[in-house]
């Protein structure tokens, strides 16, 4: 069971259903295709609150280098395929999701899982 915790400034962006994955550490007992993953802010907080239920599509590996590269799968990520990948992830463009993985620590570079969903049809 996938429980995720968002910052609030990625509400906005899972609820729309711009933000399609997340990019986490890896887990000793990563999730699966076709789980569900829980979706929340404020977690283990009294304001947490319920973003959504998704079903799990996919899990890769994905690495990012201090400067900048990204390998998702074992394939390196061109600039074009660098800005998708950011825009899916809530950012306005790569140089933010970067930005975002410099501060306040910096966090680079980075090794673990890209967890993919799909929304469940209501």
């Amino acid at each position: 069971m996938g429980l995720y915790n968002f910052n609030a400034r990625f509400v906005p962006f899972i609820l729309s259903g711009k933000k399609t994955h997340t990019i986490r550490a890896r887990r000793t007992y990563p999730d699966k295709r076709g789980e569900t993953l829980h979706l929340y802010t404020g977690l283990r907080t009294k304001g947490a609150k319920l973003l959504l239920r998704v079903t799990c599509s996919r899990v890769e590996e994905i690495t990012i280098s201090a400067e900048g590269a990204v390998t998702i799968a074992g394939e390196t990520l061109s600039e074009s395929e660098r800005e998708t990948l950011a825009k899916r992830d809530g950012f306005e463009n790569f140089e933010e999701m970067l930005q975002f993985w410099k501060e306040p620590t910096n966090r680079l570079p980075f090794c673990g899982h890209i967890i993919h969903w799909k929304a469940k049809k209501k």
